[in-house]
C-alpha cells in the first residue's frame, strides 16, 4: 500500500511543485499547509483549515522534539481515558494539565453533559517500536489508534512468549500487517527462536520502550 496520489495530474507533491512557478497566494498557501500537513493531498490540502486544525494533526516529522515528547504524554492520557480514567485523572497521573491535553488532543476529547469524553479512535501520528519479521528492531511512524493498541498487546505477547517459552500467544499475530506514516507495510515478528536472537542483542530489554519520542 503506497502513499494516495496527490492530485488527478500530479502522482506527488514534488511533481506538483516543479511543474511551474509556485510564487502565487494561492500556491504558497498550499506549500505552507503541505509543510505541516505532509501525507495530504491537493484536494485536502484545498479544504484544509488551518484554524481548526491542533498540534494533534501535525505530522510526527514535522514536530520539533519538545513536541514530539509532548505528544508522547498527551497519548499516555489518551490510554488512561480509553482505560476508564476521568480526564482530571488522567492528566494528574501523567502530570499534565487539561489545557495541555485539549492542545494537543484536539478533536480526539469533546464535551458530553459537561464531562470531557474521548473519542473510541484516532488518527495521531507517533513513532513506535515494533518487531519486523524482515527489518528486525525497527521504529515506525504508526497512523492510528488500532495500530498503537495492537502494538502493545503485541509486546505484550512477546514477553510472555518469552517467559513461558512458548508461542501460542504470539499465534493471533500470525500474517498480521501494519501500514505505517509512508505506506510501507511491516509483518511482526512470531517465532520465538527470532524474538530470543532479538531480546539478546538488547543491553536491557526489561527497560523496552515501545514508545519513541
Amino acid at each position: 500500500m503506497s502513499r494516495k496520489i496527490f492530485s488527478a495530474k500530479f502522482r506527488t507533491y514534488g511533481e506538483w511543485l516543479k511543474a511551474q512557478p509556485r510564487d502565487t497566494r494561492y500556491a504558497k498557501d498550499l506549500i505552507r499547509k503541505h509543510e505541516r500537513f505532509p501525507n495530504m493531498n491537493l484536494k485536502d490540502l484545498r479544504d484544509l483549515r488551518l484554524k481548526d486544525h491542533t498540534l494533534r494533526d501535525h505530522a510526527w516529522q514535522t514536530l520539533t522534539s519538545s513536541q514530539k515528547r509532548d505528544r508522547t504524554l498527551s497519548l499516555k492520557v489518551l490510554r488512561y481515558m480509553r482505560k476508564g480514567d476521568s480526564l482530571t485523572k488522567a492528566v494528574e497521573k501523567v502530570g499534565v494539565n487539561k489545557d495541555f491535553a485539549v492542545k494537543h488532543l484536539g478533536k480526539a476529547l469533546h464535551k458530553s453533559n459537561g464531562k470531557w469524553k474521548i473519542n473510541a479512535t484516532d488518527n495521531i501520528e507517533t513513532e513506535m517500536l515494533i518487531y519486523d519479521r524482515n527489518a528486525g528492531q525497527i521504529t515506525i511512524i504508526t497512523t492510528n489508534s488500532r495500530d498503537r493498541r495492537l502494538i502493545g498487546e503485541y509486546f505484550a505477547a512477546v514477553q510472555k512468549g518469552l517467559k513461558d517459552g512458548d508461542d501460542t500467544s504470539l499465534k493471533r499475530f500470525d500474517g498480521v500487517k501494519i501500514i505505517d506514516a509512508i505506506g510501507e507495510e511491516h509483518s511482526l515478528v512470531t517465532d520465538l527462536d527470532q524474538l530470543y536472537d532479538i531480546a539478546e542483542a538488547q543491553e536491557e530489554p526489561e527497560f523496552l520502550q515501545i514508545y519513541q519520542s
